[in-house]
Order: C-alpha cells, then structure tokens, then sequence
C-alpha cells in the first residue's frame, strides 16, 4: 500500500507540474494556520534594481543590470518590460546601517522625528552624511509597500525603498498620485486611495558625476489613468488594503535585513562599493 501511495503522489506531481493548478475548494481554508503570526514571523521582501556592482551580476553571468530582483525569493524580471505594482502605504524614516567594515548590516528604524536623527542632523559637514555617535550611518529612505504582479499573472507583496537618487523618483510618483482628483455624482471632489491604479515599474539607466546606474523609471499601467483604475472588488486593490491593514495593526514588516541583498551602490546610491 505504501509503495502504490508513493507512485501515486509521483503521478499527481508530474500532471501538475508545469500546468495551471485548480485552486477550487480551497476557499474556507484560505489563510488558515497563519492567524497566530505576528510581524515576527512575516516579512515582506524588498524589490531591488541591479546595478553593475551588485553581488548577483558578479556572480551570475545570466544576470544583468537594469533588472529587478526578489530580494527573498531571487526571482529577475527584465526591467524593459518591468512589473506591475499597486502602492499600498508608504513610510518615510531613517534606516540604521551599521559599516561595512565592521561587519555591515541592518541596525534598526529611526522616525523623522526622532532625537538621534535631529542630533546626526546637527553635527552633519557633508549633506546627506549622517551618522551616529557610535559610527553608524542614517540613510534618509521612503517606502513603499504594495503588491506586484507579472506579466504571467503572478502576485506578490513587496516593498520598495527609495534612498538618494532614488527619492525624486517616488516624490513625483507621489505626487501625480496624490494630485488626482475624482469627481462624485453628489459634485464633490475626493483624493482616490493610493491603492486604486496599477502601475508598471520598469528601469532606466542614469548617470550623475559619480558615474552611471539604473533608476526606477515608474508610470502608470496603461496610456493613462483611468485605464488603469482599480475597483473596490478588485483582487489587486483588495490584495494592497489587505497588506495596508496588516502593517497598521503591527501583523507585516519589511525584510529590512535583506534590503542590500541585491544593492551594487554605496550608501548614498551611487555607484561604489557598498559600505553597509
């Protein structure tokens, strides 16, 4: 009997493999053995653009820059034809890195308004330099924290952090998000939510007087805006509210820890070594 259960389940695989799976009848289950996760256990992960220097292009003759990668799973899409990404809530801090040489990484979150960020502030000589009293670096960053979705119809959630060169680029997204206005049957006018368009996310190269790097180059999914609305019964739009609500009630977190994985820039996002 155990023999024929085996050979069995190797048959189911190979029909599944490679073809469209029905999820029918999975409904009442949907979410189920997670309900007791915190932010603990569930972090988002980061989508990076490669960059010339990044670990992933040395190391992966397959891999180039210009390309977005799943600072988690490892997944690449060419960054020509992009991803598309539906902005669920944003976040502007400053990010605690600890120096490369001694020993790099992730050393916590600071608020805007936080003391030790108006101290570094303080004692700054160079703009844009920030550091602590124990030599760690605050990089000023704004996050966005959204779902991703392939062309082959694969969804996922994510965040994007927008540090130096990058932070004009979600300021104007920003701001042509935040700038359009709908017209209500009553006359009255109303800001849509943030998470009522797609947009597509594609990369562009740059250059500044440190040299040349890719950039987010973000527009919306369609030739316009209303092509791209999203209705309230939208998977999508449901999907983003669904992962805005659990990082306002503290159930999500960023992969903070994973944020450089893909990074060939130095801390200020131009091209360099890495120091963090």
């Amino acid at each position: 009997m155990v023999e024929e259960t085996m050979t069995t389940s190797k048959e189911i695989g190979k029909k599944v493999e490679g073809a469209m799976v029905d999820f029918s009848g999975y409904e009442e289950y949907a979410g189920a053995g997670f309900e007791n996760q915190t932010s603990e256990d569930y972090s988002l992960p980061f989508l990076q653009i490669l960059q010339a220097l990044s670990p992933q292009v040395l190391e992966d003759d397959s891999m180039r820059p210009g390309q977005i990668f799943n600072t988690v799973t490892g997944e690449i899409w060419d960054g020509k034809t992009g991803i598309v990404f539906v902005p669920a809530t944003t976040a502007h801090q400053y990010v605690e890195w600890v120096p490369r040489e001694k020993g790099g990484g992730f050393a916590g979150l600071h608020e805007i308004d936080d003391p030790v960020v108006h101290e570094a502030k303080a004692r700054a000589t160079e703009f844009g330099q920030l550091k602590l009293e124990n030599g760690n670096a605050l990089v000023e960053t704004k996050y966005v924290y959204g779902i991703a979705l392939d062309d082959e119809g694969n969804s996922m959630e994510a965040v994007l952090a927008f540090t130096s060169t990058k932070i004009k680029k979600y300021n104007n997204w920003m701001t042509k998000a935040k700038t359009m206005q709908w017209k209500l049957p009553d006359g009255r006018r109303m800001i849509p939510p943030l998470f009522a368009h797609r947009y597509r996310l594609t990369t562009v190269q740059e250059k500044n007087n440190k040299g040349s790097y890719f950039n987010w180059d973000i527009k919306f999914d369609g030739p316009n805006a209303a092509s791209c609305v999203l209705t309230p019964d939208n998977d999508l739009f449901q999907a983003a509210a669904a992962i805005r609500k659990m990082l306002a009630e503290g159930n999500a977190r960023a992969n903070y820890e994973s944020q450089t994985a893909g990074s060939g820039n130095d801390i200020e996002g131009a091209p360099g070594k890495p120091v963090f």
